[in-house]
């Protein structure tokens, strides 16, 4: 090899040292307290900014108009944004290869972690100089918004049914008590309206039963308990499912879908042996892959299936430091919970006295 092409390749070697020492700390600085941690979406409290202070806040949007947002950071407090047309919306740099995607007012979407930096106006508001995002969050949020199309309709089907089971158990309850003033004035009433009144009494208990059973049913339709769980396992960086994991959910679709008033979580987790934000995504295609076989293989409506969770790294259930406890981290967990309501098969029957 001559001299030129040795003096090359030591520059190309040169060349790539120097730019992956330069490529990680600029990633990690842009992404510099804006990890991932465990969502807030209901406030507790109210944070006000004072007016010309400085600030930069994190935290989930639930809430948004033409020119504002709520922010709720981690501590439950909340947060409104003032968007001027100077605010700048876009997205996290990834790196010295992939710049910033500058987006607009309507991208910020119920439920996505944003962070917002600005200065506090007379009114405690933050008067926004910018807002970003990652456009991993904001995509998640794009399917979330699309997945939950049909699980809102049907809740708003059940909410109907929901109202008519309480007219008819105030009616009931309106028809007990005519019934039973009824039967009150029959027993003072001579001995010829005996049987009158035994008639009217026994209207009386049957709506009566009817009445508090359906009340007993509204009351538990929104309790859940959790009837069926499993544990599905997964190799080191994989997303995909054994043989051995996919027989359990087979078991578990059959058994969901012989069950009555029921949802399913379906929430991922990995061990530690990634950067956090590989990790997370991990968990994410992990959950999506158990939610595919149990719609696509073992038939069970979406409607049924709560919107999977990606938990990254958190929650282990072993020690990340030995090689058994990492395999029991990578792992999906299932659960089927039932509606106390729903599911009773407890019948309305007249009851003699």
């Amino acid at each position: 090899m001559s001299s030129k092409n040795v003096k090359s390749t030591l520059y190309a070697i040169l060349f790539g040292a120097v730019l992956g020492f330069v490529v990680q700390p600029t990633a990690a600085q842009d992404l510099r307290g804006f990890s991932r941690p465990r969502t807030v979406t209901k406030a507790v409290t109210t944070n006000k900014v004072p007016a010309g202070q400085k600030a930069t806040i994190t935290g989930n949007v639930i809430k948004a108009d033409a020119n504002t947002i709520s922010v709720c950071d981690m501590s439950g407090a909340e947060t409104v944004v003032v968007l001027s047309p100077s605010t700048k919306i876009s997205t996290h740099r990834r790196g010295i290869f992939r710049a910033a995607e500058v987006r607009d007012k309507t991208s910020l979407l119920i439920g996505l972690r944003v962070q917002v930096n600005g200065r506090g106006n007379d009114n405690g508001q933050l008067n926004a100089k910018w807002v970003k995002f990652h456009d991993s969050d904001y995509r998640s949020e794009t399917q979330i918004d699309t997945r939950a199309i049909p699980i809102e309709a049907e809740q708003v089907r059940q909410g109907e049914q929901l109202e008519e089971t309480t007219v008819v158990a105030s009616t009931a309850l309106k028809n007990a008590k005519t019934a039973q003033d009824t039967a009150d004035k029959a027993q003072d009433s001579a001995r010829k309206a005996q049987t009158t009144a035994d008639v009217a009494k026994n209207d009386a208990a049957t709506a009566q039963s009817t009445a508090t059973s359906a009340h007993n049913r509204i009351a538990a339709i929104d309790d859940f308990e959790t009837v069926e769980a499993l544990t599905i396992n997964f190799n080191s960086g994989s997303s995909r499912l054994s043989p051995s994991a996919k027989s359990k959910l087979d078991n578990f679709a059959a058994k969901a879908l012989g069950s009555k008033g029921f949802v399913i979580e379906i929430s991922g987790f990995t061990s530690r042996e990634g950067r956090e934000h590989y990790n997370h995504a991990l968990s994410s295609r992990r959950a999506e892959a158990v939610m595919d076989y149990l719609v696509g293989i073992g038939h069970v409506p979406i409607r049924r299936i709560v919107t999977p969770f990606s938990g990254g790294e958190m929650n282990p259930v072993a020690d990340n430091k030995t090689r058994a406890g990492r395999a029991q981290n990578r792992r999906v967990e299932v659960k089927m919970l039932v509606s106390k309501g729903l599911a009773s098969k407890e019948r309305v029957t007249a009851k003699s006295e």
